[in-house]
């Protein structure tokens, strides 16, 4: 599906609506004997919100495995897991019998889906594209790999009109004063230490629909935090996962580090943790996270 490029900061309401028409204008019709297909299918999905999107298009009776850092939903927490996505192996993979593998971009390595092609098993890879944009072309390929194009119809509406009045709400928060706030997101935490979202990411592209300011303006994804360069950046409010708490030993740990205590979001104690699924990917919780987020900014703890 070929889309023309979209401005970066276009409004969610008017953004997802173009992005709808494209989706619905992209789709083949679906193939005799889909829904008999679908009954034979035995899927494997590689990337949280690949196998979130399975689920979501009603496709998770067909799920046989997923890897490791796909746990939403519960059902598909459920399934055998077949490892972390960039370190599969054809025989984990082969031992659930699969006859299609549904793979995000990155996930490999490629002679593993190599070696399942000779097989003849079918892999097909979803791109990843860390915006709206990439998220509408997201579902396309999951719901025609899947033969569930009227159920990725009825998705890609639903999460637009979510998003959509969300944007609504920031927009108003925002006139009175109430969001636009500089948000900074903490990636990594391990041997490599700690890094920050930079612009181009996914969550770079949740602070943004959820009006707010990516406080690291940074052409590289990810950029090593040094306390200088967070004090610089002034962060009023963190973006962290859960994960990177606890690896942090809790809040006042992660608080406490030499990189944030001095920042105004360690002082005011104003902290969003969430589902570090929800940073890696877009897909049918973005909306959760958006909101999220926006609620961190206005303080509200509803609509």
């Amino acid at each position: 599906m070929m889309m023309r490029a979209l401005p970066r900061r276009l409004p969610a309401h008017r953004l997802f609506a173009v992005l709808a028409i494209g989706f619905a204008a992209g789709l083949t019709a679906p193939a005799a004997g889909a829904a008999e297909g679908m009954a034979k299918m035995r899927l494997v999905t590689i990337g949280a919100p690949v196998t979130e999107l399975a689920f979501a298009l009603g496709a998770g009776d067909a799920v046989v495995g997923r890897d490791t850092v796909s746990r939403q939903p519960a059902a598909a927490a459920a399934k055998p897991d077949v490892g972390y996505m960039r370190t599969l192996s054809a025989e984990g993979l082969m031992s659930l019998a699969p006859t299609h593998v549904l793979a995000v971009e990155g996930a490999g390595p490629q002679t593993a889906f190599d070696q399942l092609r000779a097989m003849g098993v079918t892999v097909e890879m979803v791109p990843e594209v860390s915006n709206p944009v990439g998220l509408t072309a997201k579902i396309a390929a999951v719901a025609r790999a899947l033969g569930r194009e009227e159920e990725g119809r009825r998705l890609t509406a639903e999460l637009a009109g979510r998003l959509s009045a969300l944007s609504a709400e920031a927009q108003q928060a925002a006139g009175s004063g109430k969001a636009g706030a500089r948000i900074l997101c903490l990636v990594g935490g391990g041997p490599g230490g700690m890094m920050a979202a930079g612009r181009g990411t996914v969550p770079d592209a949740l602070i943004a629909l959820s009006g707010g300011r990516n406080a690291i303006d940074s052409d590289r994804d990810f950029p090593p935090l040094s306390a200088e360069s967070a004090l610089a950046a002034e962060p009023q409010i963190l973006l962290v996962s859960r994960a990177l708490v606890e690896r942090s030993g809790g809040l006042d740990g992660l608080l406490s580090l030499p990189q944030l205590a001095m920042t105004p979001a360690a002082r005011d104690r104003r902290v969003l943790q969430i589902d570090g699924a929800l940073l890696v990917g877009l897909g049918p919780r973005t909306p959760e996270a958006v909101e999220a987020l926006l609620r961190a900014q206005t303080g509200k703890a509803g609509p």
